[in-house]
């Protein structure tokens, strides 16, 4: 087989994480790929092709409170709507484990919505087992009889 000519390249690896570190203190292309090890243009086009999404990134990032709280007030509306639909009827159609899984569906609503709000004012969230145990022992008790529940074992 004949030589073409052509040598072979090895493939340069380039840390694309410091690429964005040093653009984003200003080192210039040329200076960056001096230090990468790699042509400018290598460089250039990591920068070009990564830009939208780095502005996409600082977006978020700087409105994320913002998306968080439209999720938020969706998911509300959304427990609103179906805690609305549910009558007597229906929860007395529900299968004891139904039952169960609703229950504990409310209580991590419950718990997510005292967390934020204690939170957002500057408190502390450890008093959350007191919330755990709460939500515990109200789940222990479905599906069991009145009497039954308010026995105490004996031994």
């Amino acid at each position: 087989m004949m030589p073409t000519g052509r040598t072979q390249r090895t493939a340069r690896k380039l840390d694309r994480a410091k690429v964005a570190e040093l653009a984003e203190q200003g080192m210039s292309t040329a200076d960056i790929a001096q230090h990468q090890g790699v042509a400018p243009s290598t460089v250039f086009r990591f920068l070009q092709q990564s830009t939208p999404e780095r502005h996409a990134l600082e977006t978020f990032k700087k409105e994320r409170g913002d998306v968080f709280a439209r999720l938020a007030m969706k998911s509300l509306d959304l427990q609103e709507q179906i805690m609305d639909t549910l009558d007597h009827q229906v929860l007395a159609a529900l299968k004891p484990s139904e039952k169960n899984g609703l229950m504990q569906t409310l209580g991590v609503s419950a718990a997510i919505l005292f967390d934020k709000e204690r939170l957002q004012t500057g408190k502390t969230t450890a008093n959350v087992g007191i919330l755990t145990k709460l939500i515990v022992a109200a789940e222990a008790g479905l599906g069991v009889p009145a009497k039954a529940a308010n026995e105490t074992d004996p031994t």
